[in-house]
């Protein structure tokens, strides 16, 4: 009985402790430093993609430019209005 009071005093004891003393990886800076990493892969990883999609989807020039054909406005009437004498 009293060897299993001891472990389970003593697991309790570690069990308290661990998390009070807490392990460097989870200090405040080396969780800003894994988050800039991630944001470094993720960024560098998008930037890819996008460098990618650019270099697949360049359109090709034509080897020949194509003829404009004139425009021809389809309004009628009249450019200018004449004005209408004012009545005194």
């Amino acid at each position: 009985m009293k060897r299993i009071a001891t472990s389970v005093a003593v697991a309790l004891a570690f069990a308290i402790l661990v998390p009070l003393t807490g392990c460097s990886s989870f200090s405040k800076t080396n969780r800003q430093q894994r988050a800039y990493e991630k944001y470094i892969r993720k960024s560098s990883v998008t930037r890819q993609k996008q460098q990618k999609q650019f270099r697949s989807d360049k359109p090709q020039m034509p080897s020949q430019p194509m003829p404009s054909e004139p425009v021809e406005s389809t309004e009628s009437g009249p450019e200018s209005m004449p004005s209408e004498p004012s009545s005194q």
